[in-house]
């Protein structure tokens, strides 16, 4: 591998890694607090901060064209927005 590539490699190695931590929280949290009121709360913010991670360091969505950042963004928040109305309003 070139320079170059080396380092494109080593600047994901945070997001990656914030990632796996996000796994491990929901992970631990969820076999502690299981069907806690607020776990879907919870589950959305990490789902929402997952989503933002991929988009952002693995997408680039940073450089996309503004309209295509802005429809990635609205994308993103939809399956938190969508988790919390069902688990909220869903009966």
């Amino acid at each position: 591998m070139n320079n170059r590539t080396t380092e494109n490699m080593s600047s994901l190695v945070l997001p990656w890694l914030g990632l796996l931590a996000l796994t491990a929280v929901s992970l631990i949290m969820g076999n502690r607090f299981g069907h806690a009121p607020w776990m879907p709360l919870l589950v959305a913010l990490i789902i929402w901060i997952k989503g933002t991670l991929v988009a952002r360091y693995f997408i680039e969505s940073h450089q996309a064209h503004p309209f295509i950042a802005v429809m990635l963004r609205i994308f993103i928040a939809f399956a938190p927005a969508a988790l919390v109305l069902t688990a909220f309003f869903g009966k």
